[in-house]
């Protein structure tokens, strides 16, 4: 059951430049901030904001570098302006978006916090999301059959 409190797809945004566009079409299988080194090193940002699609729910125009930043994750950037677009895990077929490349950034919202045991002690806002010292033990949600 999608999140309730997101608005509705399509969901549409792209880098800084403007030379690569996505859409989503289908609601998230998650949303979560995460508060890992990794993440907050590969966006030189406190935390990473991103939201989960089916990677069949995700297109995009312009062409994208990529980089494996670990034995399971490909992160996607704009080679013209380096804005970091996409998290494609080796191991699933979804495809991350940080929430800050929406035209909307405010249409997903996080749902938790994840890697909290790695946060800097000042970006863990006070909200009422659950929070997670590692990986959060409930999976991302399927996407619908069809």
């Amino acid at each position: 059951m999608p999140y309730t409190r997101n608005a509705p797809p399509p969901y549409r945004g792209g880098c800084l430049c403007g030379a690569v566009r996505y859409c989503a079409t289908a609601p998230t299988l998650g949303a979560r901030i995460c508060h890992c080194t990794t993440c907050r090193a590969a966006t030189a940002a406190p935390f990473l904001a991103q939201a989960q699609f089916a990677r069949r729910d995700l297109s995009w125009q312009g062409t994208t570098a990529r980089w494996r930043s670990s034995e399971r994750l490909y992160r996607h950037f704009c080679p013209r302006c380096g804005t970091r677009l996409f998290l494609e895990p080796r191991d699933a077929p979804r495809i991350g978006i940080p929430l800050a490349t929406l035209d909307d950034p405010a249409a997903i919202r996080p749902e938790m916090h994840v890697w909290t045991c790695e946060a800097l002690p000042w970006a863990l806002g006070p909200d009422d999301l659950p929070r997670f010292a590692q990986a959060s033990p409930l999976p991302y949600r399927s996407p619908a059959e069809g």
